[in-house]
């Protein structure tokens, strides 16, 4: 029987170069794997998902997480306006109530009182008014400023055409934790102030 000589030198050498493969191998796996986690990091700041419009098996597709707090900020100056203005002799309470969590507690009772004070609620469930928005426009500043134009009915019990008044706003929004459903859009209206309200003529 023939005995089959090994190179034991040539061994070592071939099976060191199989653990340097490897090691090098699972080197540039890791490597791989921290940047991609460290990407995947840096675009949940900057990314949220959401249902996409083509029909696709996963209906998901990134978005700029800016242009979502941007929506999310006029939507919730939208929200408030049309809590604290639009409503009915059955329904005011409880609107104003849900305007009241959208705007900071001191701006919001001051604005409530003056109103109050004025008798407009009183008025409104004697003569069975109901007031709505008919238009929003809503413009940023700097620092989250923002300047509000809106339109408002108030109609009444047999009365041909509704009263229009045109409503300017200013205020500044301010990030708050989300309360749902109370604060959906976790923001906060603060320095809130009705500049001007004017009585516009039916066309």
């Amino acid at each position: 029987m023939n005995i089959v000589k090994t190179d034991i030198y040539k061994q070592l050498k071939q099976n060191n170069l199989i653990v340097w493969a490897v090691v090098i191998c699972s080197g540039c796996i890791s490597l791989f794997a921290i940047w991609s986690v460290a990407k995947a990091n840096k675009n949940a700041d900057r990314f949220i998902y959401s249902i996409s419009t083509d029909e696709r098996l996963l209906p998901l597709e990134q978005i700029e997480k800016r242009e979502v707090i941007a929506i999310y900020k006029k939507s919730h100056i939208e929200l408030f306006l049309k809590n604290f203005y639009e409503y009915d002799q059955w329904n005011y309470k409880k609107r104003l109530e849900k305007a009241l969590w959208l705007i900071n507690s001191e701006d919001g009772k001051k604005l409530y009182d003056y109103y109050k004070q004025q008798g407009h609620y009183n008025r409104m469930v004697q003569t069975t008014s109901s007031q709505s928005i008919v238009q929003i426009k809503i413009r940023f500043g700097s620092k989250d400023n923002f300047k509000v134009s809106a339109i408002i009915e108030i109609n009444k019990v047999n009365q041909d055409e509704p009263k229009r008044y045109q409503l300017t706003t200013r205020g500044k929004l301010e990030k708050v934790s989300e309360n749902y459903p109370l604060n959906p859009y976790g923001f906060l209206i603060t320095d809130y102030k009705e500049t001007n309200l004017k009585r516009l003529e039916n066309e």
